[in-house]
């Protein structure tokens, strides 16, 4: 028996060319294609960030950044840094003259004086010079990020001058108010007092001690 002859093929089905990719498909495939490349970059650009190294100078105070004073409290919180420097006597100057602006916000207002230190003052059998000035300031501004130096030359209401001074940059209401500060932060009699600054007045009035 002749099997049943088989269907004529359609030559459309071979001749046909294939379909062609239609635009948004070709933009679909460009835009995925970016996004991938993006990526990329920003993988890159992220390792690198990681793994570089900074480096500063060795003395870096904030140059010249006025602290945040707030009404009623006045406390300022100046930027930080760390003191540094081959030269203690121009460390210093550097730092006083960096928190001077700051310093002026509290004339006339009560604030703790934590350290009063220059080069020939014997402490405790300790004779100060300029290194040990410098480390003195440098562990005040460690333990109260708040503290400012000044020199005593630069205000009236001090009884010497030559002096580098410490004080924490937050005013109270009253001499008693910040000898309290002085109290909480356990600081001896001699090392925090209430202060007041003046470019007019003298010592007297201007200093209670505890």
């Amino acid at each position: 028996m002749s099997s049943a002859p088989s269907a004529p093929s359609d030559p459309s089905r071979h001749d046909r060319p294939p379909p062609r990719a239609t635009a948004p498909a070709v933009a679909a495939v460009v835009a995925s294609l970016l996004v991938l490349a993006s990526a990329l970059v920003v993988f890159l650009l992220r390792d690198t960030l990681t793994t570089r190294s900074v480096e500063g100078r060795p003395y870096a105070v904030a140059s010249g950044a006025a602290g945040i004073a707030t009404a009623g409290t006045g406390t300022t919180t100046p930027s930080r840094g760390p003191i540094a420097g081959t030269d203690p006597v121009a460390a210093l100057t550097r730092q006083a003259a960096q928190d001077r602006s700051r310093v002026e916000t509290f004339v006339g207002q009560w604030i703790p004086q934590i350290s009063a230190k220059a080069p020939g003052l014997v402490v405790d059998g300790r004779t100060f010079d300029d290194a040990a000035v410098l480390a003195d300031v440098i562990a005040s501004r460690d333990r109260f990020p708040q503290a400012l130096l000044l020199r005593s030359d630069d205000y009236t209401s001090f009884r010497r001058g030559g002096f580098w001074v410490t004080v924490v940059g937050t005013s109270f209401p009253t001499p008693q108010a910040a000898n309290a500060w002085c109290d909480q932060q356990g600081l001896a009699p001699d090392d925090c007092f209430a202060k007041r600054l003046s470019h007019t007045e003298g010592p007297q009035g201007n200093t209670v001690p505890r």
